[in-house]
């Protein structure tokens, strides 16, 4: 009997390791499989950041229109964009502060943006790997602190319509247009007005003035990498 049930175990014992080795096995191919399409997928991830970031060099680099705030990820217009009180038209030669030099600054500002826009558009049609990649382009206007707290909203709104008036001057005059069809899948173009708010505002010795500006950020939109 003895004999028996020794005969019994081993094979059972045998059967069992074989299985468990077969189960460890299916176990590290999958995890290698697994590992090297993550692998991948990072190693394109990059790629398209890579080429994103070559791309928006030549905005960074222009130092005469455009400051790039690296703490905050932005442009920002190099340029004084100064409104008299409670304007916020840049058409409107009244409304602006030096109307002429500024105008033609906010001109060159916006061929060299759409510039750069256009290349990221002919990277996106000469490369498969970006074809799922768009942008959030967002136009921020900013306002002066008032002195009157009552008027924080009324300068939200301010700043929006400057935002407003700055987009559909490159729109309706310069004919750049970044929502238009040649721009699909493109951009999301989003205008918005940050009143007193956001970060980075310029404060200490600063004149307050100062903080009528304009910001540009572009974030990258990546999908889902296959």
């Amino acid at each position: 009997m003895k004999g028996g049930r020794s005969d019994f175990f081993w094979p059972s014992f045998t059967d069992l390791m074989t299985s468990l080795f077969f189960i460890m096995l299916v176990l590290y191919v999958l995890t290698y499989i697994q590992l090297n399409h993550r692998n991948k997928v990072l190693e394109q991830q990059l790629k398209i950041i890579k080429t994103v970031e070559a791309n928006l060099k030549p905005l960074k680099e222009d130092k005469a229109l455009f400051n790039y705030e690296e703490k905050y990820n932005r442009f920002k217009l190099a340029f004084d964009v100064k409104f008299n009180a409670d304007k916020f038209s840049i058409l409107n030669n009244n409304d602006l502060v030096n109307p002429e030099l500024t105008r033609q600054k906010i001109a060159d500002a916006g061929r060299k943006l759409k510039s750069v826009i256009d290349k990221l558009k002919s990277a996106k049609e000469k490369d498969p790997q970006l074809n799922k990649v768009s942008y959030i382009v967002v136009i921020a206007g900013y306002a002066s602190r008032d002195k009157n707290p009552a008027r924080l909203t009324h300068n939200y709104e301010l700043s929006y319509f400057r935002a407003l008036s700055l987009w559909a001057y490159w729109k309706d005059t310069m004919g750049i247009d970044f929502e238009s069809p040649d721009y699909k899948d493109l951009i999301d173009l989003q205008i918005s007005g940050n009143g007193w708010g956001g970060v980075g505002r310029l404060t200490g010795n600063t004149v307050e003035s100062d903080n009528q500006r304009f910001l540009i950020q572009i974030f990258p939109k990546i999908g889902d990498i296959k």
